[in-house]
């Protein structure tokens, strides 16, 4: 507890000081969603949007070791992040503390805070206010007639616990207010249109973030003007409070004013909406009165259970901004209800694997041209066929394998028409099925992992969500690589499926010899295995990255010997890579591989120069200044998974 207290304890923070203090510490990533049913299934999202957040969006963090949280009077530091769009860029530093503070421009966010598991504490708007911890003072605006004002009112917060990573931490964030809408039916038939609608309410709230509640302050009622979203609905977002007859004041575009008879005890986190059917006379007539969760669409049966995603619902986990997207899809089978809930494992799985591969080279740098869609697919048993002993699970892609996780299988069949009939971007023809990488989530703790793929790039990943850590054969010299089920995706699908890259694994002395000529995928429609070849001197067979060997930008790549599960005649570009032991690393010319494919998904040229400038070549587990590997002893060894399953 020591150790923690010295991380917050800074008296007198000036800018300087803050910013030295944050000096030392490890960067960090955030990829933030909004917890809204309704618009995480939407299937189009605005230029500039994902996960509920726009462009110019703003994000505050204040990060504890985990189980320690200051007082109010100690001091400690808030991160403020800018949302370019694709991914949230750090954008200041402060101390919190009951007076003034200054504000200090940051490079990158920080773990800040020692220790290996962190809580970290989200929310928006106001990130710049004087915050004495663990409190939040707000007001919604007085006049959200504007869609930035509307917004801007919104209050959401997140908390999460989590280990230090350097992928991308997602944080769930909740509407922590309340929304009041009123539908007018009939509208169009009325003889004098509604222009406005305000609301007489209390518009001062505050939140103690550590119990995770929010109180609205009974201070001063005032007129809040509401945002009209179309020709017959107004709404506006509101601390929750009790709502009158008189506060709802309706402005006629004859210059009069009509009150809506209304009485609710409005709820933190959940929309109200006022029904009023508008006559030809002019009447005005509230006809019921509705109470729904946050993002809730109208229908939705028992608003008191749980809401769960149904089959073929679609979460945008990232939209991108370019006319020419890459898109991917990551589904789930072995899903039951509960596991489907809003915000429940099947999200937060596929949201930590993607998180993980877009943590990693070269994907975490050219993440901007992806469209990344989870969709949902619901089973009636949980887990998969095992067919050791027989086990029969009722699944909707019918996915299992035996222990030794070497006859992985899904019907994929059912599985190419699902995405075809769900996939925004194969519906509205801007992809075909043979540029789409699918990723089949399975919710079974056995270890395995395996990719199918056909020469015209049709592929799709099987990845069991396996439990605990493990490490994989190595040695010390390269880092042994300890491994969850997340490295598996990122070598089965990042690797195999989008990057149709090849084993680079083979068993030492085994004796295993590869005679079989030039590898076959070299010369497929979409080429596979391009970080191998069968032919060291480039006579024979294509060495992809002989113009690398040499070139000082590349010190790790040369040649060789081993690879495709063979000891002899074949060769590989570097020592190690994700492609071997699963590492967070993929070598020089894979991560060239995959950005020739999101280029050319994208119709843009690829430029070997503009790759090389933008390029990071960085293993965690052997390069210089790194983080040291952590102690495997006592770690299971896994054996790798198997090589790709090529389709005709």
């Amino acid at each position: 507890m020591i150790v923690a207290v010295m991380a917050f304890a800074v008296s007198a923070c000036t800018a300087e000081e803050i910013i030295n203090a944050l000096i030392g510490y490890s960067n960090m990533y955030i990829s933030p969603y909004v917890m809204d049913g309704a618009s995480q299934k939407g299937e189009s999202v605005d230029e500039g949007s994902n996960n509920g957040f726009s462009k110019g969006d703003s994000l505050a963090l204040v990060i504890f070791s985990e189980g320690y949280s200051p007082n109010s009077y100690e001091e400690g530091f808030i991160q403020t992040a800018i949302f370019d769009g694709n991914i949230w860029n750090a954008d200041c530093a402060s101390a919190f503390q009951p007076n003034t503070v200054e504000w200090k421009e940051i490079d990158n966010l920080k773990w800040k805070a020692m220790g290996e598991n962190f809580e970290i504490y989200a929310y928006t708007p106001d990130v710049r206010q004087v915050l004495a911890w663990p409190s939040y003072n707000g007001c919604v605006s007085l006049n959200q007639d504007s869609i930035e004002e509307f917004r801007h009112s919104d209050f959401l917060f997140g908390r999460v616990i989590t280990k230090k990573t350097n992928s991308y931490v997602s944080i769930p964030m909740e509407h922590k207010l309340a929304m009041l809408s009123v539908e007018l039916l009939h509208s169009n038939e009325a003889s004098v249109r509604v222009d406005s609608m305000s609301v007489t309410a209390y518009p001062d709230f505050w939140a103690h973030f550590v119990l995770d509640k929010v109180y609205c302050i009974n201070k001063e009622r005032k007129s809040v003007k509401t945002h009209r979203q179309n020709d017959s609905i107004f709404s506006v977002i509101l601390p929750a409070q009790n709502i009158a007859d008189g506060q709802i004041t309706l402005s006629m575009s004859d210059g009069t004013q009509k009150v809506l008879p209304v009485v609710m005890d409005m709820e933190f986190g959940m929309q109200h909406k006022v029904k009023a059917v508008c006559s030809k006379n002019g009447r005005i007539d509230v006809v019921g009165v509705e109470k729904m969760p946050w993002g809730m669409i109208e229908g939705d049966k028992n608003d008191d259970e749980p809401k769960s995603y149904a089959t073929g619902d679609v979460i945008v986990y990232h939209k991108s901004s370019n006319i020419n997207s890459v898109t991917m899809v990551v589904t789930g089978d072995g899903y039951t209800e509960n596991d489907l809930q809003y915000g429940g494992k099947f999200e937060k799985q596929a949201r930590s694997a993607l998180d993980f591969l877009f943590g990693v080279e070269p994907y975490k740098s050219y993440m901007e041209y992806f469209n990344v869609y989870i969709i949902p697919a619901l089973s009636a048993d949980s887990g998969a066929d095992n067919y050791t002993i027989g086990l029969d699970r009722n699944t909707y892609f019918n996915s299992g394998w035996s222990d030794n996780g070497k006859d992985m299988y899904a019907n994929d069949i059912l599985l190419m028409n699902f995405v075809q009939t769900f996939c925004p971007d194969l519906r509205d023809g801007k992809i075909k099925l043979d540029n789409l990488p699918i990723c089949l989530l399975v919710n079974d703790v056995r270890h395995g992992g395996i990719c199918y793929s056909w020469k015209s790039g049709k592929s799709f990943a099987i990845i069991p969500t396996t439990e605990g850590e493990w490490k994989l054969p190595g040695n010390e010299e390269t880092g042994i690589s300890v491994c969850n089920w997340r490295n598996t995706f990122l070598h089965e699908f990042g690797g195999h499926c989008f990057g149709r890259l090849m084993d680079e694994y083979y068993q030492e002395e085994s004796g295993e010899t590869y005679d079989l000529g030039p590898i076959e995928g070299h010369s497929w429609e979409m080429p596979f295995g391009l970080n191998i070849t069968a032919d060291e001197t480039g006579v024979e067979d294509l060495v992809y990255w002989k113009e690398m060997i040499g070139d000082e930008r590349f010190p790790k790549v040369g040649m060789y010997e081993g690879g495709y599960n063979y000891e002899k005649g074949i060769w590989r570009s570097e020592v190690v890579s994700a492609m071997d032991d699963n590492r967070r690393y993929f070598n020089a010319i894979s991560r060239q591989i995959i950005v020739e494919r999101i280029m050319k998904t994208a119709k843009q040229k690829f430029d070997f120069e503009d790759f090389c400038k933008k390029d990071v070549d960085y293993d965690e587990l052997r390069d210089a200044n790194s983080t040291p590997s952590r102690n495997n002893s006592g770690l299971k060894e896994f054996p790798r998974t198997p090589a790709p399953v090529f389709m005709e």
